[in-house]
Formats: structure tokens, C-alpha cells, sequence
């Protein structure tokens, strides 16, 4: 009887012996497959949209190539959707009216982020500086850089069709209007949209992929490098283009920049930038290059159009616009590096 007992144990043992044996196998599987796989390729797009130059470097397993294009095609698609010189844009027909014009849920949404944006900024960003825009010649700047200097007189009768209390939404019928001939511009926001929309479609194709969309220098984050580092952005010195200010490390979100040194002219030895104070009717000034982190595209790309206005109140911009979403670095024109107290989270390497 002893002897048929230590049998069966025998037996019992080897059973055990098997299943650990075949656990250990399977978590040794897990662990490999998770740790000592090959990282992500990427594949890198550049084209130019949206008034730029725009590159886009995205891994996925659903194919990184086709995604690529996925994701160019609906930056190009915002692009002419919204771009004012195009006659076919939605913003050249709500321009071209006098009456209420009906609109895409879409257009809707981004004036009404506009407006808000408008609202919380105290007007330095401003959505109707279509008019003040013709005047100064930087509507056509790709085609000619502007040579003159508008008279007061212009810029007085420019700044008349300014304001957003001349943008009259319709929430009931979804229409704009437009009051007093002002004029939309939208190129203070419709960039940040477009780079929200593109890591939109990427994450509709494949939620894991990782990479980033770059549009003239900003930037959204589609997910970490290899899936777990962080994208290294270096924010150029405005008056040294090959060197950096800063290095800011980011797995997610977006990153904007304004500044005077892409699209300006010089008279007199005075450089004139496009970014234009909504109440002088000039270039502003205090600011020479304000960069944004946030956590998407919108909000960077409309706080740095309005901090850069704001230069000359640097302690206001730095300390309060982290309340509407936007961690600011900011070089003011006298070359002082100003940040808000957040910002050195993003510039140091994790």
C-alpha cells in the first residue's frame, strides 16, 4: 500500500514539475517578446502644405508609409479649406459676404475656438486681422516679400474692420457673419488645427503608432520614440538660426513657436514681422520669439500668437498663460530668456 502511495506522489510530482515548467516557458516568451523586440522603424514624409514646409515621421504596424500619407492629405485638405487667398476656401466665401454664410460643423468649432481664444487673451489674438493683413502685404508674402510701410492713416482705417465683436456666430443655425467689413484670417490658429487633426487620423488608423508632424517649426507629438522616450525639440535662437536656446523633451502634446524672424521685411533698418498687434495696427513688439508647450496644437499655436503680442508684459504672459494650457519660453527683444515655472519640466531629459 506504501508503495502505490509513493507512486502516485511520484506521479503527482512530474505533473507539477510540467505545469511550472511550462508557466516559466510562457512568461520567458512574454518577456522576450516584450523587451527584446526590434524597435519601430520610421518612415519620414516631407511636403509642403500649409503654407510650409511640413515633415512627418510615424512607425505603425498598420504600414508607416501609407499612414504617412494619411496624415499629409489632411493637412493639405485644412490647408485649402481655410487658406484665405484660396477663392475656394470656406474663409474666402465667408469673407466675400455681407450676410449670414452657413457653415460645416468644422468651421464652426475652429471660429468659435477662436473667438474664446480672443476672449481669454484680452484680444491679442485676434481671428479678424484679414483686412490689416491685405494692408500691410503679408497675405502675399510668399509670392513678394511687402516693401512699404502703410501711412497712419491706413492703418487707422484698417483697424476699424477689426475685432471680434464684428464675428457674429449663429449656434442655433450654424452661420457667421461678418460685421463692418471685417475680414477672417485664420493663421494664427488653423496650423495648430491641423496638426490636432492630423494626430487625430493617425490614432483612428492605428492608436499605437508613435512619431511626430512638424509644420514650420511646430509640432505635434504622435507618441514617444520607440514607444517610450522622448522627442528631443530644439527652440531656435531667433537671431542665430543653426544654434538653440533650448532642448525640450516631449512624449505627447504639441509645441509652437512665433517669432519675427521667418516673415518680415526692413525699412530703414527697422524689421516689420507679420505678427500684427490688433491694437496698434503694427508689427509687435517686446517679443522676438515666443515658444508654447501644450497639450495639443490649438492651444500652443494660439497662446504663442497672443504671447507674442503681449511681449512687452512678459511677467503676465509667463505666469498666466499657464492657466489657459500653455507653458511658455519666451526671448524678449532686449535677448532676455523669460519662462513660466512649468517650463523646466519639458527641458529636462527623462
Amino acid at each position: 500500500m506504501r508503495q502505490k502511495d509513493s507512486k502516485n506522489l511520484l506521479k503527482l510530482d512530474r505533473k507539477i514539475l510540467l505545469v511550472a515548467v511550462s508557466l516559466v516557458s510562457v512568461v520567458l516568451i512574454i518577456f522576450l517578446t516584450s523587451f527584446l523586440k526590434a524597435p519601430p522603424n520610421y518612415y519620414e514624409l516631407t511636403g509642403f502644405t500649409l503654407g510650409t514646409y511640413c515633415r512627418i515621421v510615424v512607425s505603425s504596424r498598420k504600414g508607416s508609409k501609407v499612414l504617412a500619407q494619411v496624415i499629409f492629405n489632411e493637412l493639405d485638405r485644412i490647408y485649402k479649406k481655410f487658406n484665405p487667398n484660396d477663392p475656394a476656401s470656406v474663409i474666402s466665401r465667408i469673407n466675400a459676404s455681407n450676410d449670414w454664410v452657413d457653415i460645416d460643423e468644422e468651421t464652426f468649432a475652429l471660429l468659435d475656438a477662436a473667438v474664446r481664444f480672443s476672449k481669454l487673451t484680452n484680444g491679442a489674438f485676434d481671428p479678424t486681422l484679414g483686412e490689416l493683413i491685405r494692408l500691410w502685404g503679408f497675405d502675399k508674402i510668399a509670392e513678394a516679400p511687402p516693401s512699404r510701410v502703410p501711412s497712419l492713416k491706413e492703418i487707422e482705417e484698417a483697424l476699424k474692420h477689426i475685432g471680434t465683436d464684428k464675428l457674429e456666430l449663429d449656434f442655433q443655425r450654424r452661420r457667421v457673419r461678418l460685421l463692418n467689413g471685417a475680414k477672417l484670417d485664420l493663421g494664427g490658429i488653423a496650423k495648430g488645427y491641423a496638426l490636432d487633426r492630423a494626430y487625430q487620423v493617425a490614432k483612428e488608423v492605428d492608436k499605437d503608432c508613435t512619431g511626430f508632424v512638424e509644420a514650420g517649426g511646430d509640432i505635434r507629438i504622435l507618441g514617444p520614440k520607440f514607444g517610450s522616450r522622448p522627442w528631443v525639440v530644439g527652440v531656435r535662437n531667433p537671431r542665430q538660426s543653426d544654434a538653440a536656446i533650448a532642448y525640450l523633451y516631449l512624449t505627447s502634446g504639441a509645441v509652437a513657436t512665433s517669432g519675427d524672424y521667418e516673415r518680415y521685411f526692413e525699412v530703414g533698418g527697422v524689421r516689420y514681422h507679420h505678427i500684427l498687434d490688433p491694437k496698434t495696427g503694427f508689427p509687435a513688439r517686446g517679443a522676438i520669439s515666443v515658444t508654447v508647450v501644450a497639450d495639443n496644437a490649438v492651444t500652443a499655436d494660439a497662446l504663442s500668437t497672443a504671447g507674442f503680442v503681449m511681449g512687452t508684459d512678459w511677467e503676465y504672459v509667463v505666469l498666466e498663460f499657464p492657466k489657459f494650457g500653455g507653458n511658455v519660453l519666451m526671448v524678449t527683444d532686449d535677448g532676455s530668456i523669460r519662462r513660466s515655472p512649468a517650463m523646466v519640466v519639458y527641458e529636462q531629459s527623462r
